[in-house]
């Protein structure tokens, strides 16, 4: 699957685990990376120009993550179909009813796995892939 193109929005307020996610989504051929540090500054970074995965950090404020996915859930941000995969403390099953109560497609826990970050994007991405193509076999031809 060639990902040179795909876009993914990186938000967390720690400039390190930005930089480690952007690292290994480069395992996956992925390097247009944007980041932001705060889901504020993300919904700004998005209407004015759309990514194909959002990574967001669900540690530092869950409630703004919240709301910033209901915006983009709701098409205020662009295209409201765009994956997220949250950054969680756990995936005790409370956060992940109130994550996906949220409209986040998938969660993964701190300390970051490599392996869990790679895997969980990859799957995301394909699904929005195949998403796409079902609804424009046009654009699957390609």
């Amino acid at each position: 699957m060639p990902n040179a193109n795909i876009r993914v929005l990186v938000v967390d307020a720690n400039e390190h685990i930005r930089r480690l996610v952007a690292t290994l989504l480069g395992a996956l051929g992925i390097t247009r990376i944007v980041e932001a540090r705060t889901p504020a500054q993300a919904a700004a970074l998005l209407t004015q120009a759309g990514v194909d995965l959002v990574i967001v950090d669900w540690v530092a404020d869950p409630t703004e993550v919240i709301l910033f996915t209901h915006r983009l859930r709701r098409g205020e941000l662009g295209c409201e179909r765009t994956p997220v995969l949250a950054m969680a403390a756990t995936t005790h099953h409370a956060v992940l009813e109130r994550a996906w109560e949220a409209g986040i497609d998938d969660v993964v826990a701190k300390p970051l796995s490599a392996i869990e970050i790679i895997q969980h994007s990859a799957s995301l991405i394909e699904e929005r892939r195949r998403a796409i193509a079902d609804r424009n076999p046009a654009v699957a031809a390609q």
